[in-house]
C-alpha cells in the first residue's frame, strides 16, 4: 500500500490533471504556476523534472547495498548503463529485476524519482511485449512514450489484482510442452544395470550420483535426454524426463537396454503449470536436504559446469538473442552480460541458503570471457 501511494502520488504530479477554475489543467503546471503552493527552488526543479523524465523499463544489473544500482534500458540494448544513487531501494533490489522507474538528473549524479514499478519474473514477457508495442504504436514519438508509461503503470497494477496466468513452457530443443515425467523402477541386478549404462557412448555418470543421457544439439552443444537418479532406497531408480515424447522414447530405450536388470513400477506425470505442481514446489522449498550439504554442493557444481559448458557462445534472449561473447563487445552489452552473471549468482545464493549448502561459484563463467567483476 505504501508503494501504491507513492506511485500514485508521483503519477499525479508528473502526468495528472485536475479541474481548476472551469477547465482541466496539468497538476504539474499548477504546482509551478502563480496559483500553486510555496516551493523552494530545489522543490520546483524536482517537480519540473518529474514532468520531463519518462517512465521507462529498466533491468537491474548491479546492486551496491546502501549505495545504489546500475540499470540498463530494457527496450534499448544499445543505451549506456545508468548508475543511480539509491540507498533504500538498494536494500531490496536484486540483479536481474525488471522495473519501471524515472531517472532524475541531479547534476553530479542520478537518482530514482521515488516511484518504482517492480515486476514479478512470470510477468516479464508480457510486460516487455506490451510496452514495446506501445513504443512502436506508429504515433507521434511523444504519444508513443505516453502510451508506454501507461502500459508500465497498468501492468504493474494488474499483477496485484489479476489472476496470474502461468505461461506454457516448451522445450528449447524439441518445441514440445514441458511436462515433469518420472519413471520409477525396482533394481533387480545393480551390477548388470551399471555395466549396460557404462557401455553407452551417450551416457555419463555412475551409480553413486546417477547417470545422464545426452544428445548432440548442434554447434558442439549437448542437451539432456534423461536424468537417471538413485531412488529413495538402494533398490530403487528414478528416471526424469522433461517432455512426454522424451519419456515415451526414453522408456523404450531404457527397458530394452536394462532388460531383466530392472522392473518398471510406475510413472508420474505432472504439468508444471498445475496448482498441484506449484503447491508441491512451494512445500518443498523449505524442506531439509536429503543428502550431505557438501555432496549436494559438489553435485550442483557438476550440473552447472555441464549445463553452462558452452554458455559464452549460446544465444540468450535477455541479451537480444546474442551470445554473451557477442554482446560483451560494446559497453552496453558488457554491462548486460555482467548483470546476467550477477543474476545467476544471486539466484544460486538464495537456493544454497534454502538447501542448507554452500553456493556454487560462477567464476568459471566470468573467466570464459575474461571478465573483471
Amino acid at each position: 500500500m505504501q508503494m501504491l501511494t507513492i506511485n500514485a502520488g508521483e503519477w499525479l504530479i508528473a502526468r495528472g490533471e485536475m479541474f481548476v477554475k472551469g477547465s482541466m489543467r496539468s497538476i504539474n503546471a499548477h504546482l509551478l504556476g502563480p496559483d500553486g503552493p510555496y516551493l523552494t527552488p530545489e522543490q520546483q526543479r524536482w517537480i519540473a523534472q518529474l514532468a520531463q523524465r519518462p517512465l521507462r523499463l529498466y533491468r537491474v544489473t548491479d546492486v551496491r547495498v546502501g549505495d545504489g544500482l546500475t540499470l540498463v534500458d530494457e527496450l534499448d540494448p544499445e543505451s549506456e548503463p545508468q548508475v543511480v544513487r539509491e540507498r533504500s531501494g538498494s536494500e531490496s533490489a536484486k540483479p536481474g529485476m525488471l522495473m519501471g522507474a524515472r531517472l532524475m538528473d541531479l547534476g553530479d549524479h542520478r537518482e530514482l524519482s521515488g516511484a518504482v514499478y517492480p515486476f514479478a519474473v512470470v510477468r516479464e514477457p508480457d510486460v516487455v511485449a506490451s510496452v514495446r508495442a506501445a513504443m512502436n504504436a506508429g504515433l507521434h514519438p511523444q504519444n508513443n512514450l505516453q502510451f508506454a508509461e501507461l502500459e508500465i503503470a497498468r501492468r504493474w497494477l494488474a499483477q496485484w489484482f489479476e489472476p496470474m496466468q502461468v505461461p506454457e513452457m516448451r522445450d528449447v530443443g524439441t518445441g514440445d510442452p514441458i511436462l515433469l515425467v518420472t519413471d520409477h523402477y525396482r533394481v533387480v541386478d545393480a551390477a548388470a544395470l551399471a555395466a549396460a549404462l557404462a557401455a553407452q557412448p551417450d551416457v555419463s555418470g555412475g551409480a553413486g550420483q546417477g547417470w545422464h543421457r545426452d544428445s548432440e544439439a548442434g554447434g558442439g552443444l549437448q542437451r539432456s535426454l534423461a536424468a537417471i537418479n538413485p531412488g529413495k532406497s538402494p533398490d530403487r531408480l528414478e528416471i526424469f524426463y522433461r517432455t512426454q515424447r522424451m519419456a515415451d522414447e526414453g522408456r523404450a530405450w531404457f527397458d530394452a537396454l536394462a532388460g531383466a536388470a530392472v522392473k518398471h513400477l510406475t510413472r508420474e506425470v505432472t504439468d508444471p503449470r498445475s496448482q498441484a505442481a506449484q503447491a508441491d514446489a512451494k512445500g518443498k522449498a523449505g524442506s531439509a536436504p536429503a543428502m550431505d550439504p557438501a555432496v549436494m554442493t559438489a553435485l550442483m557444481e557438476q550440473v552447472l559446469h555441464r549445463n553452462y559448458a558452452h554458455w559464452a557462445d549460446e544465444p540468450i534472449p535477455l541479451l537480444g538473442d546474442k551470445t554473451p561473447r557477442e554482446a560483451a563487445v560494446t559497453a552496453a552489452g558488457l554491462e548486460r552480460v555482467k548483470g546476467l552473471l550477477r543474476q545467476y549468482e544471486s539466484g544460486e545464493a538464495e537456493m544454497a541458503q534454502r538447501d542448507g549448502r554452500s553456493p556454487v561459484s560462477h567464476q568459471f563463467l566470468w573467466d570464459s570471457l575474461n571478465l573483471q567483476r
